[in-house]
């Protein structure tokens, strides 16, 4: 399952050259009273929830070792897209990331959007925080790239906007006949919108605004109301909140990175990511209500799923297609996610 062997050898030869280079260039080693300087990288703008949540992890680092810690925040993909950046951070080239973790090279990784596997804020605090399922076999799955998570970034819970509606958008048992982008590699909501009465098709996030514009595509599937609003609010006419996925950005540090700071120095970066985990999960359901409330004043037909409408979703989606996609995570992950859910 894992796909590490036929891309890292010839990447991280390439990139310790590189990283031996700029060493040389910039005179050799840092003394030991520079500061340690890290630069991390988030998908979103500076002013979206996540590029000031980054901003304020790296203030906070910064206040209380005194400056001695510097965390440069890259935000709006900057360095790179979040499968770039993934596998940047496995070799070492960029240090930490507020982003999605890809199953480009683990298909255990698909654990983190396993569709109606988390159906509140309540149960996605459960679960994707240290303890609970999710986070610990993601982050048993990555730490053979190098990579730990040490937080969480709770976006929201997930749903499927529209710039071309169906007449019948909440029936789980009708054909929509509309086109809905997928992420690539997106295996677990490609089986899920298929089930549902779409069609799919994988497009890129950086290329969706367009094929929703043009009509390549009549919706998209891995967005939240803020999400939405940052990129798509122009082209969407219909967002429904069916409560698909539980939208999280995990807080990721090169394992080795992390394990090369003093104790001192280590300590502060994982107590700062543990506070800030429980502060963001404090606010998220207030933000995705305001959020949503935002997309109905924008204009777009906001349709909001009851808990029963959710529920038969969920049991529909459990009972037929979970078998399906059950090969992306492994039966014992499953059976782990199953008993965790007490299903």
């Amino acid at each position: 399952m894992t796909k590490l062997s036929s891309i890292l050898p010839n990447r991280r030869s390439v990139l310790a050259t590189v990283a031996a280079g700029a060493m040389m260039v910039l005179g050799g080693a840092p003394s030991a009273h520079a500061a340690e300087k890290l630069r991390l990288s988030t998908t979103e703008p500076p002013e979206s929830s996540m590029g000031m949540f980054a901003a304020e992890y790296a203030k906070r680092v910064g206040e209380r070792s005194g400056g001695e810690i510097d965390i440069t925040v890259y935000p709006a993909n900057q360095l790179g897209d979040w499968v770039e950046i993934h596998e940047q951070m496995m070799v070492g080239a960029v240090d930490m990331s507020v982003q999605m973790l890809s199953n480009k090279f683990n298909d255990v990784l698909a654990l983190q959007w396993f569709p109606y596997s988390v159906l509140t804020f309540d149960d996605g605090r459960k679960q994707f925080t240290s303890g609970g399922v999710v986070f610990d076999v993601v982050n048993e799955a990555i730490a053979e790239q190098d990579l730990q998570i040490i937080g969480t970034y709770v976006t929201g819970v997930g749903g499927l906007l529209y710039s071309n509606p169906p007449e019948d958008p909440l029936n789980p048992n009708t054909a929509k006949d509309r086109k809905i982008r997928v992420w690539p590699g997106a295996t677990t909501h490609q089986a899920l919108l298929e089930r549902l009465g779409h069609q799919s098709a994988p497009i890129p996030w950086a290329e969706a605004f367009t094929a929703l514009q043009t009509g390549v595509v009549d919706g998209l599937i891995g967005s939240t109301p803020e999400l939405t609003l940052n990129n798509f609010v122009d082209v969407t006419k219909m967002w429904v909140q069916n409560n698909d996925h539980f939208e999280v950005s995990f807080i990721n540090i090169n394992k080795s990175r992390l394990e090369g700071l003093s104790d001192a120095h280590r300590q502060i970066v994982l107590d700062v990511a543990a506070e800030m985990t429980q502060e963001r999960f404090d606010v998220a359901e207030r933000e995705q209500a305001r959020f949503l409330q935002d997309l109905r004043d924008a204009g777009v037909e906001v349709i909001e799923m009851t808990d029963a409408q959710i529920a038969e979703t969920a049991a529909i989606v459990r009972a037929e297609v979970w078998p399906e996609i059950q090969g992306e995570i492994g039966a014992a992950n499953m059976d782990r996610l199953k008993g965790a859910l007490g299903l």
